[in-house]
């Protein structure tokens, strides 16, 4: 978080020292932390020198975020035979909290609802494979921990992706699931923020 709120810049270097100190850490976990950090290209390792801030490779990112959507999609096929009423019920509640996060909620608590919508609706595939590697990849797409919507517009534009994907999934249309998980991954501008900068721009033509 103190990454992404701005607290430490791009290409600064990060002294394990000051880590520990700063978050009352041991310097155990502040080396796993920075380990786990530099597998999602948050923070880059340079031999013989440390940790430093990365600087977001934006293609590699979109390359990412594609095979993340393809594996998500996939996922969300394959869990559309195990859905009866009750699973859709299901769905539905958690639909809800996020709503609900959405409007009177946390940054914590909007992230966390999100992504046990997701991880629900995934948790019906029976390719279990299929799902680690899908969860494996969406965090490795992700520069930070927490996802985090950069407006409240882009916050209710994932909320009607979640309502888009459930009525698909009550349609039985496999194809049309596919579609909606994809568009919903690929237009969040939680994922991309230049899904948020294009929609912007969009607005001040108008004007």
């Amino acid at each position: 978080m103190s990454i992404r709120d701005g607290a430490y810049r791009p290409g600064e270097w990060l002294r394990q020292v000051d880590l520990e100190e700063r978050f009352s850490a041991t310097r155990f976990d502040v080396r796993a932390a920075l380990a786990q950090l530099a597998q999602r290209q948050t923070v880059e390792h340079v031999p013989n020198r440390g940790y430093r801030v990365a600087t977001p490779d934006r293609q590699r990112r979109r390359d990412m975020l594609a095979v993340r959507a393809l594996l998500e999609a996939e996922a969300a096929v394959q869990a559309l035979p195990a859905l009866g009423d009750a699973a859709l019920r299901l769905l539905d509640s958690k639909a809800d909290a996020f709503d609900r996060a959405v409007e009177e909620g946390s940054t914590s608590a909007q992230s966390a609802t999100n992504l046990d919508f997701h991880d629900t609706l995934y948790g019906f595939a029976p390719n279990r494979f299929l799902v680690e590697l899908a969860i494996e990849t969406r965090d490795r797409a992700r520069l930070w921990p927490m996802v985090l919507w950069p407006s409240l517009r882009a916050l209710r534009r994932s909320a009607e992706g979640h309502r888009n994907i459930l009525a698909a999934l009550r349609a039985r249309d496999p194809e049309a699931v596919a579609a909606r998980v994809r568009e919903h991954i690929l237009g969040s501008a939680a994922n991309d923020p230049a899904v948020e900068a294009g929609e912007a721009a969009d607005v001040a033509v108008v004007r």
